[in-house]
């Protein structure tokens, strides 16, 4: 699953049955997030070695948006890992599979 946050609500989910390398994490960047980001926004992103892909950082400083990155080991500043805790929270309590958690809740969690 990747995804991407805007305040507090997700803007986009992708979901994947296979492990995300940097060619899956560049195609959803190019065909599902940046048709989606309201322009000249600031994308910020972890230290995850495909993230800083050059291709990567191309697309997305190409597309007209401003790319930082989180300080090293700083997970307390990484808004997306506490989506996903919060996501897996209400997975459990529901009891669903991940396609009825998006389905359903649509992610907008406060």
């Amino acid at each position: 699953m990747i995804g991407a946050l805007i305040g507090k609500c997700l803007l986009t989910v992708g979901l994947f049955k296979s492990n995300i390398d940097a060619d899956t994490f560049f195609g959803w960047t190019v065909y599902d997030l940046l048709p989606k980001l309201p322009p000249a926004s600031v994308v910020v992103m972890d230290n995850a070695i495909f993230h800083k892909r050059q291709d990567i950082q191309n697309a997305i400083t190409q597309a007209g948006h401003t790319l930082e990155y989180l300080p090293a080991y700083s997970p307390d500043l990484n808004s997306i890992e506490h989506k996903w805790a919060q996501a897996k929270a209400i997975r459990k309590q529901k009891n669903q599979n991940v396609e009825q958690l998006i389905k359903i809740e649509s992610f907008y969690m406060t």
